[in-house]
């Protein structure tokens, strides 16, 4: 594991990621832009990735680089800095940001290897059909204060084309979803983005089930290693699922960072 250059593959996931949703990557020399011309909202669908810094000054001048961009595409304003592995530590970017009036998460990227391990018979992973995930989705944003049907009909379409890629797999117990997870086999390595349970049923070992289960299927694809990012609140629980964090380990020696605008 350790010969693995595990800075380029979270970045290459980033980026198929990206493109799952529609954007189309464009390489600038300390940054490589999204852009998706169906939907303006930054976040997923417009950002930049593979962000290299070394102090403010550098952070300033990818921000008006990118920034630029936006405008000039009519795009929504990045709204949130994410900071991997950070350059500087977080409580300086907390207090430096804020001013400007942005958010910052600190995220880790953990990797496993793909194995398999025995799972409850009454539980199953399950992948839904194009047709039962939209459905879910609707329901699920819906139940969300910011749901917004417009915004959802525009999304439906690169929904369609992004779990043709990052596939759904649903946890289900007793004939009802309790977790959910997106899985792209980018070859040697599976891709997960948000590994979830329901907030009803958290704290009964259902999130080490459902990484236990989704590790299996990873193996059954033929991919050697699980790798997904996530925030330092959570580092106890995937370092206990069997979960390494690689990218600080590898890059912490430099003053550098793989963010996300």
């Amino acid at each position: 594991m350790n010969k693995i250059n595990w800075g380029e593959i979270a970045l290459h996931s980033e980026i198929e990621y990206s493109k799952a949703r529609g954007g189309n990557p464009t390489k600038h020399k300390n940054f490589i832009h999204i852009y998706s011309k169906q939907v303006p909202y930054s976040g997923d669908y417009n950002r930049a990735v593979g962000v290299k810094i070394s102090d403010y000054k550098s952070f300033e001048k990818v921000v008006e680089e990118v920034e630029k961009i936006h405008r000039e595409k009519k795009l929504d304003k990045p709204g949130r800095y994410d900071i991997y592995p950070p350059a500087m530590k977080e409580k300086n970017w907390q207090g430096y940001l804020s001013k400007r009036g942005y958010n910052i998460h600190t995220v880790v990227f953990f990797c496993s290897r793909s194995f398999y391990k025995s799972i409850p018979e009454e539980i199953k992973l399950y992948l839904p059909s194009k047709n039962e995930y939209i459905k879910w989705c609707y329901e699920k944003q819906n139940l969300r204060s910011y749901f917004d049907e417009e915004y959802f009909n525009l999304i439906k379409p690169s929904q369609s084309n992004f779990i043709k890629i990052f596939k759904p797999y649903w946890l289900i117990e007793k004939d009802m979803i309790k977790g959910w997870v997106y899985c792209a086999n980018l070859g040697e390595c599976c891709r997960l983005f948000e590994v979830e349970i329901k907030e009803e049923f958290r704290g009964c070992g259902l999130g080490t089930i459902l990484l236990n289960a989704i590790r299996n299927e990873a193996g059954k694809q033929n991919a050697k290693y699980v790798l997904l990012s996530t925030g330092e609140s959570l580092r106890k629980f995937y370092e206990k699922a069997g979960f390494i964090d690689r990218m600080y380990k590898k890059f912490s020696h430099k003053i550098e960072s793989y963010g996300v605008i």
